[in-house]
């Protein structure tokens, strides 16, 4: 009775517990090196990718002047202008007679 008694007690007691070194948690400092990795990755892609991009700006018109595109129930979709209207900026202005433009 006596050992089980000394058993408890001592598996009850609050001993001093053995240091253990903990690895610190995963953090975002730890992203840095990644971070840095995809930045130089990206600025890479841009650099390839902007005569690229360019060249369609270039091709492409200004798309304010379609309207939403509209799918027919065939599967069709159409693109249509949108009609020119007098206020149009694009629009040639208006002389008047006395050679002046109405702004």
């Amino acid at each position: 009775m006596k050992q089980l008694l000394l058993i408890c007690s001592l598996a009850l007691s609050s001993l001093p517990a053995a240091a253990q070194e903990k690895s610190p948690p995963f953090g975002l400092g730890d992203l840095a090196p990644l971070a840095e990795n995809f930045r130089e990755l990206f600025e890479g892609f841009a650099d390839d990718m902007m005569p690229l991009m360019e060249q369609l700006a270039d091709k492409m018109s200004d798309l304010n002047a379609y309207e939403a595109p509209e799918v027919l129930p065939n599967g069709d979709i159409l693109i249509r202008k949108k009609p020119k209207t007098e206020d149009d900026p694009d629009a040639e202005p208006k002389v008047n007679p006395d050679g002046s433009i109405d702004l």
